[in-house]
């Protein structure tokens, strides 16, 4: 038997999402706050990561060098620009709207949770895999720049389908 797409949510945020009419905004907070998690997640192993490789291959200043050379910090201004990237994404995800009218409730309650379902499982599912794969990284190197964006790209995608679908049903 497959697993419904309402219980693997459920399992992935740890809760009892969207089984009672009154919990669903309650429940659009534990999302927001489940996808700002992985999100924060992975900010705070990239600034850790850009600490180890400050510590470990930034050579100190010198009379004749005063600078690091340029190799060694290109690896530092994409950790920073991703840094940027992904806390965008976390004030965008933050700043979802509420469906705070009842009769758009009314409406979700009948023919949308399924939809909103899956743009939050989306969500999670991305920072949490963003963030999983930021922890799989060892050193600035080792960090897959184009995925993450990509994830970050995706994100974005939902977030603008799930403020276009709330628009369609006010």
């Amino acid at each position: 038997m497959t697993e419904s797409l309402s219980n693997r949510l459920r399992s992935l945020l740890a809760s009892d999402v969207y089984t009672a009419r009154g919990r669903l905004r309650a429940d659009d907070l534990l999302v927001r706050e489940r996808a700002g998690r992985g999100l924060g997640a992975a900010c705070a192993r990239l600034r850790e990561l850009v600490s180890r490789w400050r510590a470990e291959r930034v050579p100190p200043s010198t009379r004749e060098q005063p600078f690091p050379p340029a190799s060694v910090m290109e690896p530092i201004r994409r950790a920073g620009r991703l840094i940027r990237a992904i806390e965008e994404v976390s004030s965008a995800v933050r700043g979802l709207p509420l469906l705070n009218q009842d009769k758009v409730w009314d409406r979700v309650r009948s023919v949308g949770p399924d939809e909103l379902l899956q743009f939050d499982w989306t969500l999670v599912g991305e920072s949490d895999g963003l963030s999983h794969d930021l922890a799989a990284a060892g050193d600035l190197d080792g960090i897959d720049v184009a995925a993450a964006e990509a994830r970050l790209q995706r994100i974005r995608e939902v977030i603008s389908d799930r403020r276009r679908y709330i628009e369609i049903l006010a």
